[in-house]
């Protein structure tokens, strides 16, 4: 009878102290260079950008324009910008905390479509008042299907 008490006190004290521990040891996002990326703005070639996939979710691109770094959301249909001081050379990769201080930019006329061997994402971003087209190449399906 008195190991309940005890348990009861553990569980309590993890339940206090895990948002703790998970903020002091905040995840990272891992962003892998995208090999065959083609990016436009507003239809013309930009002169210092590379793009990058997140190594778990496919449906984040990091685009680094110049020293700006956005981040597109397919699946929300967003647009976050970055500090430049968040973002962490790792290698020839990069990497952000996922609890970094984003700012949204506000976009329009997002397309997202199939282009054979790429992905298509074309968004209006409001700020710059033009088109950003980015043609990411599918990423590999080593799995075989029979």
């Amino acid at each position: 009878m008195k190991l309940r008490p005890l348990i009861f006190l553990f569980l309590a004290a993890g339940a206090v102290l895990a948002p703790v521990l998970h903020a002091s040891g905040a995840r990272e996002v891992a962003w892998k260079s995208v090999e065959g990326c083609i990016l436009k703005l507003e239809g013309r070639a930009v002169k210092t950008w590379n793009a990058y996939r997140a190594e778990k979710n496919n449906r984040l691109i990091l685009v680094q324009l110049g020293r700006r770094y956005l981040i597109l959301d397919t699946k929300e249909r967003s647009v976050q910008e970055v500090a430049p001081s968040e973002v962490k050379l790792h290698g020839k990769d990069f990497v952000t905390s996922a609890g970094a201080e984003r700012k949204l930019i506000p976009s329009s006329n997002w397309v997202t479509r199939d282009v054979g061997p790429a992905e298509l994402i074309r968004v209006r971003l409001m700020d710059y008042g033009k088109v950003l087209e980015v043609q990411v190449p599918h990423p590999y399906n080593f799995r075989v299907s029979y």
